[in-house]
């Protein structure tokens, strides 16, 4: 019981993060006297195990309320944003406090603002900016400027909030070619610092031994960077709905974590497993250890723990306490973190979809984990196809024959591409050789998706579709799984 009773807190806090944002919010004195009401009668009602478990999800839904209070961003004269949308141009200091996004024809970079300077005064402020400049010359994160220029507010689409996408960065403010002076170098965090130098070295390496498209698609497999990818390339991955291999996410470990366990399935599972988890540390850290790759290796981790163990109750557990711990620190990403969610969704297709296809593939061979890594593509597609509508009104048809044909060489292509780039920084001839068959694997996967892209019909638009039918797909979803896993 006690088990049942932490499901229900923490699936009432994450419901709770994801519906009250849509209604009308209580006040925190309020909330907090509820609580307290709660917590009495939760006590005294200790032994009606049904009505315990009801106030223990009221009591944590009061709890993410005053969660999403305390996340909310108000603009005051200490704050950068509290200058947005001003008819003068601001003057302030700040430094770079992200890795920055340099594209092929422009850069953004993420500024800490620190100092707003006036005509008689200089005043401290807080708060980040998102600048807009021309690719070159390029800024490296840690280096202090002085900018002078308009600042805004991020602009809202019919169909896209800019505004809410940069606030899960608690962005607030943005700014289009202002003036820069360059006022110190290497002020950021040292860590962060060598790590982006490293992910800039890689990058370069994938440049030196592979040609584009080669060199630009392994970078996304490997490192999540889509800067140079060709836009004919893009649109094909986004008709066949492959455009997620090129993003870390908790796929894309789970993967790798496939693939390891199948190329040491000689050894006991036991040794395998704790050789797969140390293969995704090193890869966490070789890739950069962004927040992006090291929430991608968590969710990772948990479908291996999800493959090792096997067991639905405790890992079902692990993959509640963890998606709560990240919602309770960055409310934001339930809502408008596309990759957390996707992450998320995969992990619980690997735990609950996956099984139901073991019939359909006990033909396949465990080789290289080539079995669990086609039950896995195609599970994930089950539980992510309502997000992916949501979030790109596009449905490719073609994406579960697009996903199966192509599983079997991504993670081929990341490993050759992965020894090719380390045998680089010792040889670049011989990481040529290793090379050479990580750029047959992308060529493959390059070739079906363009292949199956020009399908006719391979996805079409889907529109407005509503918030209550994804709820409505997810919660028949939920009764399928549970049906049969009682039967």
């Amino acid at each position: 019981m006690p088990s049942i009773y932490l499901k229900v807190a923490l699936i009432s806090f994450i419901i709770g993060i994801g519906i009250l944002p849509l209604l009308s919010p209580l006040s925190a004195n309020l909330v907090v006297i509820f609580l307290i009401l709660t917590s009495i009668l939760i006590f005294f009602l200790r032994k009606q195990k049904v009505l315990k478990l009801v106030f223990i999800a009221l009591f944590f839904i009061l709890i993410s309320s005053l969660r999403i209070q305390l996340n909310q961003h108000t603009a005051t004269t200490q704050t950068i944003d509290f200058y947005n949308d001003t008819k003068k141009k601001i003057t302030f200091i700040g430094y770079i406090c992200e890795e920055p996004d340099l594209r092929i024809d422009k850069g953004k970079y993420t500024i800490c603002a620190q100092k707003i300077i006036f005509k008689n005064s200089i005043q401290k402020t807080q708060g980040k900016v998102l600048i807009s400049l021309k690719r070159y010359p390029a800024y490296q994160y840690g280096d202090k400027l002085k900018l002078v220029g308009s600042l805004k507010t991020p602009v809202e689409f019919e169909d896209f909030s800019y505004r809410n996408y940069l606030s899960r960065y608690q962005i607030f403010s943005v700014m289009y070619t202002p003036q820069i002076q360059i006022l110190e170098k290497n002020t950021g965090n040292l860590f962060y610092a060598k790590i982006f130098a490293w992910k800039k070295k890689l990058e370069d390496k994938i440049s030196q031994i592979f040609t584009d498209p080669s060199s630009s698609f392994l970078a996304g497999l490997l490192i999540g960077s889509r800067r140079g990818i060709p836009e004919n390339i893009m649109e094909a991955f986004n008709i066949t709905g492959l455009t997620h291999i090129i993003a870390i996410s908790g796929y894309n470990i789970t993967i790798i974590i496939v693939f390891i366990m199948g190329m040491l399935s000689f050894l006991p599972r036991k040794i395998s497993f704790y050789m797969a988890l140390v293969g995704i540390v090193i890869f966490t850290i070789f890739v950069g250890a962004s927040a992006a790759v090291v929430r991608a290796a968590i969710m990772g981790i948990l479908g291996l723990i999800a493959l090792q163990k096997g067991r639905q109750t405790d890992v079902t557990l692990s993959i509640l306490i963890t998606a709560t711990l990240m919602i309770a620190y960055n409310p934001k990403i339930l809502w408008y973190d596309v990759g957390f969610q996707l992450s998320f969704l995969a992990v619980l297709g690997l735990v609950y979809i996956a099984p139901f296809f073991e019939k359909w593939f006990e033909k396949i061979p465990q080789t290289l984990g080539l079995r669990e890594a086609l039950m896995m593509t195609l599970a994930a597609q089950v539980t992510a196809v309502p997000i992916i509508l949501l979030n790109f009104e596009r449905l490719s048809l073609i994406a579960p024959l697009a996903n199966i044909l192509v599983a079997p060489f991504i993670p081929l292509a990341m490993l050759f591409g992965f020894i090719a780039v380390l045998i680089s920084f010792l040889s670049l001839n011989l990481s040529l050789f290793f090379g050479f068959f990580a750029y047959i694997f992308l060529e493959i996967i390059l070739i079906v998706a363009k292949f199956l892209a020009k399908v006719p019909w391979a996805s079409v638009e889907v529109e407005n579709i509503s918030v209550f039918i994804v709820v409505f797909y997810y919660l028949l979803l939920t009764f399928f799984v549970y049906k049969k896993t009682k039967k």
